[in-house]
């Protein structure tokens, strides 16, 4: 569907972002600057990277493959759902894991847990940076776009995201996700309105589905209870996201890292209302879905655009992608690199020899991701699996390291992770079936209090390696402080660095979430096309494009900041 104009807009905007790319290498001179920026990035881009980082294939593309199944279901339970259960995360965790944690979640493992829970960790974690999902993702979108061989397409976005990755370091890969945050959002937003009022709005989605079946449109049917709980874990999941942690760790300052995660959240739901209407639109116009909902999510959306349009449109769905494939990769190659090369050799790594293992690693996971990708049925599946997994293995000690001052044991979190793991296989191939829970049930939902019973029994013996930064005899010559990633520091600045400001910035921006929330439920319970139809494409766009424009402010002042007290 693309003319020589679209491939040629395509080809200079990837031009264009390796150029970046390269620009920025410049400023990687060690391995602090490769994977972590120097801990440097101001708000408006950390937006924009941890945006663009979680809103990907998953987030675009695959919702609109699923929610083609579930319809006003997926808002309710999942979208609203999904975002509340990470307020905690934006609020206390994000500030304790910029000051806790010095680089990798494998790291915080091993101080923690020891030697062999932060190897075990760093298995797991390397195969979720193998982002299987997306790689699905960008296949789908080059048979919509170019009528592709689907692994010759997934296999180009990969080689893009792996130079990228080896390129730019975590500055590179932030400032081209702020590029593709803004391109992503805007163009989807441009297009909502032309598919919802084009079919009709909600008049022609009520009677069109209601023939086909009554539970798309209601807002708590359409899918069973056990798969509603499941998609809750997996928005869980980001509390023990690699790639959440790297951002995190990088931002100018806990408050950052917070604040920017804060205001993701009101551009996620709106988002997820473009998207998840197109996916119902999609629905009424196939009710067979004779097509495969994600190519024709790309076609509805090319056939409405014009030249040039159509190739950005198709940039924005790749850079999507790359943006979050560059991301894991560059967390899975530090992994690699440190907590498991680096932990196995006598001598320390240089900095040159961990950022060469780094894009080896980015290598070796493209080929892996490709080989095994397109063995799910839908986008959505092959991120649920690897979700699944991660969550019943790590989720339980990587929270309470983070949460929990008290006594931890190394015991406690090997025989959470081994329970975890080990479960999580016997109830995969060997599925629990609940009828009210609608049968079969994802082993996540048996392994993950398996796994918590098994830390609390660990934690009766073993022996205590850590409590914060420190041993326990030395940390009770620093009675009184806490220890953080860069050293101790008093009682009074620790809780000045996470204290949430509920009548400040903090507050305002769950406030705006709320409102927003409840906003959007009004007009799908009260069938009102223009809350649907253009407010919250405005809302989306409009937002991306004041803190694209922000950065565009900051851009000149970038790296010379101070981190913020």
């Amino acid at each position: 569907m693309l003319t020589i104009i679209d491939n040629i807009t395509i080809v200079l905007c990837v031009v264009g972002i390796f150029a970046i790319s390269i620009f920025m290498s410049k400023r990687n001179t060690d391995m602090e600057a490769y994977y972590h920026a120097n801990k440097a990035l101001p708000w408006s881009l950390a937006v924009g990277t941890i945006a663009a980082s979680w809103y990907g294939g998953n987030g675009t593309i695959g919702t609109v493959g699923y929610v083609t199944t579930m319809g006003l279901s997926a808002f309710f339970i999942w979208s609203i759902g999904a975002h509340l259960v990470r307020f905690p995360l934006a609020l206390w965790v994000a500030p304790r894991i910029s000051v806790k944690v010095n680089s990798t979640m494998t790291e915080l493992l091993d101080r923690f847990y020891g030697r062999i829970a932060s190897f075990v960790g760093a298995l797991i974690l390397i195969v979720t940076s193998l982002s299987l999902s997306e790689i699905s993702a960008c296949g789908y979108v080059g048979v919509a776009a170019w009528d592709a061989n689907k692994f010759v397409a997934a296999a180009v976005v990969i080689a893009i995201s792996i130079g990228l990755t080896c390129v730019g370091g975590l500055l590179g890969v932030a400032i081209t996700d702020m590029i593709f945050f803004f391109l992503m959002i805007v163009s989807v937003a441009v297009v909502f309105p032309s598919a919802f009022y084009g079919i009709g709005g909600f008049a022609a989605l009520d009677e069109i589905l209601g023939a086909v079946d009554t539970t798309m449109m209601m807002p708590f049917g359409g899918i069973p209870m056990g798969r509603a709980i499941v998609l809750i874990l997996v928005c869980i999941n980001v509390y023990k996201d690699p790639a959440f942690y790297q951002r995190f760790t990088a931002s100018n300052g806990p408050k950052v890292g917070k604040r920017a995660m804060l205001t993701c959240f009101s551009i996620w739901l709106s988002m997820d209302v473009c998207l998840m209407f197109t996916a119902i639109v999609l629905r009424a116009m196939d009710p067979a879905l004779t097509i495969q909902p994600e190519v024709a999510y790309i076609q509805l959306v090319l056939s409405g655009l014009p030249p040039i349009g159509r190739g950005l449109f198709i940039f924005a769905m790749m850079g999507a992608i790359i943006s979050t494939v560059d991301t894991y990769y560059l967390v899975g190659g530090e992994i690699v690199s440190n907590d498991i090369v680096g932990v196995l050799r006598k001598n320390p790594l240089s900095d040159k020899e961990s950022i060469w293992i780094s894009r080896i690693a980015c290598v070796i996971f493209g080929i892996i991701g490709l080989s095994v990708a397109f063995r799910f049925p839908l986008v959505y599946d092959a991120m649920i699996f690897v979700t699944s997994l991660s969550m019943s293995a790590l989720f339980v000690p990587v929270i309470v390291a983070i949460m929990y001052d008290g006594k931890k044991t190394n015991m406690s979190g090997i025989l959470s992770m081994f329970a975890g793991i080990i479960s999580w296989v016997w109830f995969t191939y060997n599925p629990l079936s609940i009828e009210w829970l609608g049968g079969d049930i994802d082993a996540m939902l048996v392994s993950l209090p398996i796994s918590f019973v098994a830390f609390l029994i660990g934690n009766q013996f073993g022996r205590v390696l850590n409590t914060g930064f420190v041993t326990p005899e030395a940390g009770a010559a620093l009675e009184g402080t806490v220890m953080t990633s860069s050293g101790p520091v008093s009682q009074e600045e620790y809780k000045r660095e996470i204290r949430v400001e509920w009548f400040g910035i903090d507050g305002a921006l769950c406030l705006v979430y709320a409102v927003l929330a409840c906003f959007y439920s009004f007009g799908i319970i009260n069938r009102i096309d223009w809350i649907v139809g253009w407010a919250a494409p405005v809302v989306a766009g409009g937002t991306t494009t004041v803190i694209f424009l922000r950065y565009l402010y900051e851009v000149f002042t970038f790296g010379k900041t101070p981190a913020s007290k």
